[in-house]
């Protein structure tokens, strides 16, 4: 369920969210007193695709996850969004339905506001203008990443290339990265337009290779050029 919450939230809870941690304490506050906040358990969905909502929101802890479904209920995860990201602002932008759904993937505190007000806060502070333009180019850059990897790689490196896109986000040392909470084959699945069945050869091959090692907690890449050199050698 999400839980609406009464009464004044503290202006920290923002500090972290990116787009907005250049503002002053006094416009953090102006902020946080016009957003709605809401506490949302794992797996509400907080988001339906093509619906015409448009305000945009904070996640100041928790995790939630983007998906789009096919008419025939197929599920393709194409981000997932940690505490200090930003989503739903396309929709405030232009106007137009939601482009995905959004779930949540843990407890996540989330802060909305509304499209008027967040146009008028683009309008009136370069600095989260720039920032905004800075994430936009960032989900661009993965998204033509993701588009090559579909034409170009077969199902398999398409599992390695997401574990590699997951290690940016979870570095464990020069070479290593520590993926947690992992993935569920299913999640890793709905990223690469693949099965669970061929995660779990993909995962079990590079734990053979000695590249990983995988539980339910944590997927542990031991070796982050060896598994960018299958990716690379597979395109020769």
């Amino acid at each position: 369920m999400s839980e609406k919450l009464g009464g004044a939230v503290s202006s920290s809870a923002l500090r972290h969210i990116r787009i907005l941690n250049n503002l002053d304490d006094e416009t953090l506050t102006a902020i946080a007193e016009q957003c709605q906040w809401s506490r949302c358990e794992a797996s509400r969905e907080v988001v339906t695709q093509e619906t015409a909502s448009n305000e945009v929101y904070f996640v100041c802890s928790g995790r939630v996850s983007a998906k789009i479904y096919s008419e025939k209920g197929k599920e393709i995860t194409f981000a997932e969004l940690n505490r200090g990201d930003t989503f739903g602002e396309l929709a405030a932008l232009d106007g137009r339905p939601r482009s995905s759904s959004v779930v949540a993937l843990d407890e996540t505190l989330l802060a909305s506001l509304s499209a008027p007000l967040f146009n008028q806060l683009l309008n009136d502070s370069p600095s989260v203008m720039r920032a905004l333009m800075m994430e936009l180019a960032k989900r661009l850059r993965v998204a033509d990443e993701k588009l090559f990897e579909f034409s170009a790689l077969n199902t398999g490196n398409r599992i390695h290339a997401e574990l590699l896109r997951l290690a940016r986000t979870f570095p464990a040392g020069p070479n290593q990265a520590n993926i947690a909470p992992a993935p569920t084959h299913a999640d890793l699945a709905s990223r690469t337009n693949s099965t669970r069945e061929s995660v779990t050869r993909a995962l079990n091959s590079l734990k053979r290779k000695g590249i990983i090692d995988a539980s339910r907690q944590a997927i542990t890449i031991l070796d982050l050029e060896a598994l960018a050199t299958i990716i690379r050698d597979s395109d020769e």
